[in-house]
């Protein structure tokens, strides 16, 4: 059975698990070939977008703040100078006190330039990580849904966010070292040219093996990243279990704490293993390229005695570099142990970000308007992305507008998974379907999904107040301030108080309780120090945001699980009323609210094994006349 499933996969369906998680596919190729320029090129246009003066201003500063640095030598070299000249008898002591002085005014002001470096970089920081956090969010929001059924992109999802953060690590390190550390070096290197050239030679080569050991390093933290993000995701996830509100009850309810410590446990070792496994191994190469780097800071010191001794150059500048020189080897440390240390360390989880906003998004021509006069379903079949088996095979059914439709069978029967198809989330793993004639897959996503609306069996508790929890299911319609003719040509209301009263009702949500102090205003759960809800309650407001969005079509699966039976009747009976000239669905476990429908189709197994009216059903010796006595025997 696994063997014909994945023979007949699609090419769309194939593209699609190809693009999540395989090093081979073009998409990942195109990944790593994200440069740092690019990067850079990539940070900085957002910035740009933002405050361009800010960066101009940055660029200028972070540059004078090497050139200041690299300037002192140069002071230095004037006041010793002055000095062994006044022993000598050749210069004043006021003049050597204006040159001291001069060397402490330019000291001052290269730590002046620093401080206020690090506020700037603080706020351009948070204003950057705000842009590609938008960029992050929006490509989740693009990608085909039905990469979420797939725990390889949950991986990559868990990767990008860590990567978005290690972009801004690895580009304003490396700014630093291109516009700070740069300016520093060039300068001191011309200066030590000056002076001797043999001097720059020793000091430039002390460095060539940290350099190879910093591309080794980077190579190495690349592929532990990758390895970490499974453990990083389950101990976040059980973390989760353990202290959240959401798992709170049933946690400590059943004393799992212990189980889910455990689990924890067991999921950050192995995560700190790879972190401990990787560091140990870089920072043995640091240690053996360290004993190099100090036999070059040796070698520049005895050159320097050996050319002072041999008069090649005077005490000012012999004083100068000495007192420099452990300056230059902290800095030209610094720029290779730690700021490209910290490049390296971070380059492979900022790649991730960019894998992550490369991902195929699901591609169609963009409608004006999708009537849905009809939508058919021809041998449709359909697999979640690394399943054995198919969870609906091949389905064939016909919906003219205006059409209500309930939809039953027991669990795992397809129900849930054919609505989905429906309303365009996902897409056919075989056969095809078909909107006024047009094949969903050449049609955009957000045409498919415009006018249609739905309230699904696990549907969200938004902690908002009561007004937000129902517009967000459309929030462009009747906002003050917002023109609201579209809404009034389109015969909907202008979207005010009455319209989410309206809804609320319709939904018997208890709009007049006293638990609502501050009326639609007030703030649902006690997260954010609002109140809670009962859970027929949070339901009813999720099947009011469903009537709320502007639609033509509305699915309701499962929406009056925690409601009452009889309070369920009432609910479908408006609901009938409300949808009478609009295509519906409604998902339902209890049959005798599947009576409102005009049809009723029976699922078993991922195949549609009945279909008719209630009547109809009733008078066959099939699946749903079972199952419909069943239930009626415990109200008996």
């Amino acid at each position: 059975m696994a063997e014909n499933v994945d023979k007949r996969k699609t090419d769309g369906q194939k593209t699609c698990n190809r693009e999540i998680n395989k090093k081979g596919t073009e998409r990942q190729k195109k990944a790593r070939q994200k440069s740092l320029a690019g990067m850079i090129r990539h940070v900085l246009s957002l910035e740009w977008e933002k405050n361009p003066a800010l960066l101009i201003f940055c660029i200028i500063m972070a540059s004078g703040m090497g050139v200041t640095a690299a300037a002192n030598v140069f002071f230095k070299q004037a006041f010793f100078d002055s000095v062994s000249g006044m022993v000598e008898g050749n210069t004043t002591v006021s003049r050597a006190v204006l040159r001291g002085i001069g060397m402490a005014a330019f000291l001052v002001l290269t730590l002046a330039l620093t401080a206020a470096a690090q506020l700037i970089y603080n706020n351009v920081n948070m204003v950057i990580m705000g842009h590609m956090g938008i960029l992050l969010n929006d490509k989740a929001s693009r990608v085909d849904p039905i990469v979420y059924e797939d725990n390889r992109f949950l991986d990559h999802i868990n990767k990008a966010y860590v990567g978005m953060e290690a972009v801004t690590t690895v580009v304003f390190t490396a700014l630093s070292i291109g516009l700070n550390d740069v300016a520093y070096f060039v300068f001191m290197g011309c200066y030590l040219f000056s002076i001797k050239p043999m001097l720059l030679l020793v000091f430039a080569l002390s460095f060539l093996p940290t350099i190879i050991g910093s591309i080794i390093r980077r190579n190495m933290f690349a592929r532990m990243e990758n390895l970490a993000a499974p453990y990083r995701r389950k101990y976040e996830y059980f973390e989760k279990c353990l202290c959240s509100r959401e798992y709170a009850k049933e946690t400590r309810l059943w004393r799992g704490e212990r189980y889910f410590k455990r689990l924890f446990d067991k999921n950050l070792d192995g995560y700190t293993t790879l972190q401990w496994k990787t560091t140990r191994h870089s920072e043995l190469i640091m240690i053996a390229l360290r004993f190099l780097l100090l036999s070059g800071y040796v070698g520049t010191i005895v050159m320097l005695f050996y050319y002072l001794f041999r008069g090649e150059i005077g005490v000012g500048a012999f004083a100068a570099i000495f007192s420099s020189l452990d300056g230059m080897f902290d800095s030209m440390d610094g720029v290779f142990n730690y700021e490209i240390g910290a490049i390296t360390r971070n380059f492979g989880a900022a790649q991730n970000y960019y894998a992550f906003l490369n991902l195929k998004e699901r591609e169609g021509v963009e409608l004006d308007a999708l009537p849905r006069e009809t939508m058919e379903l021809r041998g449709v079949s359909f697999a979640y992305p690394n399943s054995g088996k198919m969870a609906l095979e091949q389905i064939d059914l016909t919906v003219r507008k205006g059409e209500t439709l309930a939809i039953v069978g027991v669990n795992g029967s397809g129900k849930s998974t054919l609505t989905r198809l429906l309303t365009g989330l996902y897409l056919p793993t075989e056969g095809e379907m078909l909107i006024d004639g047009r094949n969903a897959r050449e049609v955009a996503p957000v045409s498919l999904y415009r006018g249609i609306s739905a309230v699904f069996q696990k549907y969200q508790s938004y902690k908002m107040t009561v007004e937000e929890n129902v517009r967000i299911s459309d929030m462009g319609r009747g906002i003050p301030g917002q023109d609201t003719a579209g809404a009034a040509a389109d015969g909907r209301t202008d979207g005010t108080d009455s319209a989410v009263r309206e809804v609320l009702e319709k939904a018997d949500f208890p709009t007049d309780s006293g638990k609502l102090t501050e009326g639609f205003q007030t703030m649902l759960g006690k997260d954010f120090g609002g109140i809670d809800l009962s859970g027929g309650q949070w339901q009813r407001l999720a099947i009011a945001r469903g009537l709320y969005r502007a639609h033509d079509m509305i699915v309701l699966d499962e929406p009056t699980a925690a409601i009452d039976p009889l309070e369920e009747a009432d609910i479908y009976r408006k609901f009938a009323a409300i949808s009478a000239d609009k295509t519906a669905f409604i998902v339902t476990h209890r049959l005798g609210s599947a009576q409102i429908a005009d049809r009723i189709i029976v699922m078993d197994a991922g195949r549609i094994v009945d279909m008719g009216t209630h009547e109809e059903l009733m008078q066959r010796e099939g699946r749903y006349r079972e199952m419909y006595h069943a239930q009626a025997k415990w109200y008996e």
